[in-house]
């Protein structure tokens, strides 16, 4: 598919329009951003050519990093044409209720598809747990997905964020009219499974083409394993060597398979060895990881893939380590003792030196493949989509914010062009539809219920977001 040249921003189709605007009546509707097509080459990238590195089946304790938990078949089955409809899926913002958020803007590309802070904003607040990275996530780390562990499926797992009200928001049937709508998704959709329909199952199966093929197999580590190592310094091999005896009874390539032992690989590892999912942080009264499904597994989280780590930060599930040396320094010296602890964690810590410390952060940095961040297969399509951008409106303001009583919009607006405003809810309701000439806006509490807003405003060529909270 060729870079299509977008038109220029306009709203469209609320498919209920207020007729009136004194008493406000919930209506659904959908709110399409035209302004940009995903920049695709006439081939799609080739996705399903991944070579699984044979030192991966290799469980060689000499390695110090063994191997484990991996599910090849995940790779064996990706689809270029599915991957590509899930590369565009992942970086459109047409997938949220008010088109402002997609799956890229939590994951990063350059971030090993993290976020670079400890919480990400939510449509309501802050999400309640950081956003985990998800490189090498469709081949290891399957006994159970999401910091609680309470998915065991990759499909279901990412139903959960494109769903949540407070995250994506996406409300499946909405989202279908509006990729229908679209020039391109047509033609994605079609090349992917044969037709155009667009549904709920193949929106999630081209995400988990897309997710899966996010593979981290050119780091440093992986060269030198073939290389017997020959080329790491002293202190690397220190690292190790350290991470050999101490922490990779837990971390193993990429997975968290015990030991990297095949005769597990069939059970429920979280029920048969929980110890191993113990992080030896304080437990959290508002937090109870896993046990929040299971109250025999309180307090207990996913245990990531360090591939990457590098490039993840902040850490753990609550993003309140920023850096690896923080994270070292926990489980040295830091570490809480409670009922998992006394498996594979000394009282207090394993009591690294300063130079221990060091080679350990040494050695996890070779675990980062340097071409993952800039690899045009992962990038945003429409990163370099060339739209005609929309003027926003000068001096706007919105006060008082949060409101609990009455809130003023005013602008600048010389000309008395008339103005269109639209209030919608965290849902993605339409709760007010008005049109005004004038440079201020008045909304009144009346029936609005406490919580998120989203207010539109239309003059001409300008247009503006703003959100109030009604407390």
């Amino acid at each position: 598919m060729k870079k299509a040249f977008a038109v220029s921003l306009s709203l469209v189709s609320l498919i209920f329009i207020l007729s009136n605007f004194t008493v406000p009546e919930v209506h659904s509707f959908v709110m399409m951003v035209v302004g940009s097509e995903p920049d695709l080459p006439s081939d799609p990238f080739t996705y399903d050519d991944v070579e699984f590195p044979e030192h991966l089946f290799n469980l060689n304790e000499e390695i110090g990093y063994e191997g484990g938990g991996r599910d090849t078949f995940a790779l064996s089955v990706l689809d270029n044409d599915k991957a590509t409809l899930g590369r565009v899926l992942f970086y459109d913002k047409k997938l949220s209720a008010m088109e402002d958020i997609s799956c890229g803007s939590c994951h990063r590309q350059e971030l090993s598809f993290a976020e670079n802070k400890s919480f990400s904003e939510g449509v309501n607040s802050d999400t309640k747990r950081n956003s985990m990275h998800l490189n090498d996530l469709g081949w290891s780390n399957a006994d159970g997905f999401t910091w609680d562990m309470r998915e065991s499926d990759l499909h279901e797992m990412i139903i959960l964020p494109l769903t949540d009200e407070n995250e994506i928001g996406a409300n499946i049937d909405d989202v279908r009219i509006k990729l229908e709508q679209t020039t391109y998704y047509p033609e994605l959709f079609s090349n992917a499974f044969g037709s155009s329909e667009v549904n709920e199952e193949r929106i999630v199966d081209a995400l988990v083409q897309f997710i899966t093929s996010m593979t981290t197999f050119n780091s440093r580590f992986d060269e030198q394993v073939i290389a017997d190592f020959s080329d790491f310094s002293s202190q690397e091999m220190l690292g190790l060597e350290l991470f050999s005896s101490s922490c990779n009874s837990c971390h193993t390539q990429g997975a968290h398979t015990l030991f990297g032992e095949e005769i597990f690989v069939e059970e429920d590892i979280l029920t048969v060895f929980p110890f191993i999912f113990n992080n030896g942080l304080p437990e959290d009264p508002d937090d109870a990881g896993a046990g929040e499904w299971d109250e025999n597994l309180s307090h207990l989280f996913k245990v990531p893939t360090l591939r990457n780590i590098e490039l993840t930060a902040p850490y753990m599930h609550d993003g309140r380590f920023n850096s690896l040396e923080e994270v070292i320094d926990h489980y040295s010296d830091d570490v809480e003792e409670n009922e998992w602890s006394d498996f594979f964690i000394p009282a207090g810590g394993f009591n690294f030196s300063d130079n221990e410390k060091e080679a350990l952060l040494v050695f996890m940095e070779t675990l980062t493949d340097d071409s993952f961040g800039t690899n045009p297969r992962w990038s945003d399509p429409f990163a370099t989509s060339v739209g005609i951008a929309d003027l926003p409106f000068i001096e706007l303001k919105l006060a008082p914010n949060p409101t609990t009583d009455i809130a003023t919009i005013s602008f600048a607006n010389e000309e008395n062009k008339l103005v269109s405003i639209n209030i919608i809810n965290s849902s993605g309701k339409l709760m007010r539809h008005d049109q005004f000439v004038g440079y201020e806006y008045r909304i009144e509490k009346g029936s609005f219920i406490p919580g998120l807003y989203t207010i539109q405003l239309i003059m001409g060529d300008r247009k503006s977001v703003q959100r109030l909270i009604v407390n």
